[in-house]
């Protein structure tokens, strides 16, 4: 039986759009807690992020968050934590996987903390 493309294509689609609607979900809640929650909920909470990202092919949202954590780990600022989540949501909306865009991202949170 000859696989259907169009209709993998259309489930794919599917999915990383249901993937995106929840990381954008996450992504809001820490971004809501960050200042009151304390930091063992606010890890649990990133580490959801990056294995949904993980899941659904979406490696820079996963390595944006898996900084957001080692910030976390080891001396959170709420301001920086402020531009990988502004990151967070730009990867969100665009992430294809590329090399260049990961990049890119990456250097949007170094531009964004030298403000």
């Amino acid at each position: 039986m000859p696989i259907d493309n169009a209709s993998h294509d259309a489930s794919r689609t599917d999915a990383l759009t249901m993937a995106r609607r929840q990381l954008r979900l996450h992504a809001g809640h820490v971004r809501a807690i960050a200042r009151h929650a304390p930091p063992r909920k606010l890890a649990e909470d990133i580490d959801r992020i990056r294995r949904i990202a993980d899941r659904n092919a979406m490696p820079c949202v996963s390595d944006l968050a898996h900084r957001l954590e080692h910030l976390l780990a080891h001396g959170w600022s709420r301001t920086m934590a402020r531009h990988y989540l502004d990151a967070i949501d730009d990867a969100i909306a665009a992430d294809t996987g590329d090399a260049g865009m990961r990049a890119a991202l990456l250097a949007s949170v170094a531009v964004r903390g030298a403000r």
